[in-house]
């Protein structure tokens, strides 16, 4: 049960707004980079990436003025930092 209300209160894209499906597009394709650059063993790409991640989130918050985008680009750039730190110290 507590998975599901995690699921129900964790940030989400508002589908039916053009800019939060335009940063979906987004995302989808700097996460989908960094972690084919970590695949294939590109450190400074990967990092590149992880700088991306950041940029969107900035933009989500200070340009588009959308803390709920902000919140789903923070989630994601918290993914991309997990992943970052369990393959540095690994």
């Amino acid at each position: 049960m507590s998975a599901q209300t995690a699921a129900a209160t964790a940030p989400q894209f508002d589908l039916s707004n053009p800019q939060h499906l335009a940063m979906r597009k987004l995302m989808a394709d700097v996460y989908a980079r960094y972690f084919n650059a970590v695949d294939r063993g590109l450190p400074q790409s990967a990092n590149v990436y992880r700088g991306m991640g950041a940029g969107l989130e900035r933009v989500a918050v200070h340009v588009l003025n959308d803390a709920q985008l902000g919140a789903v680009c923070s989630e994601m750039n918290s993914a991309l930092n997990a992943s970052h730190l369990m393959r540095s110290f690994a």
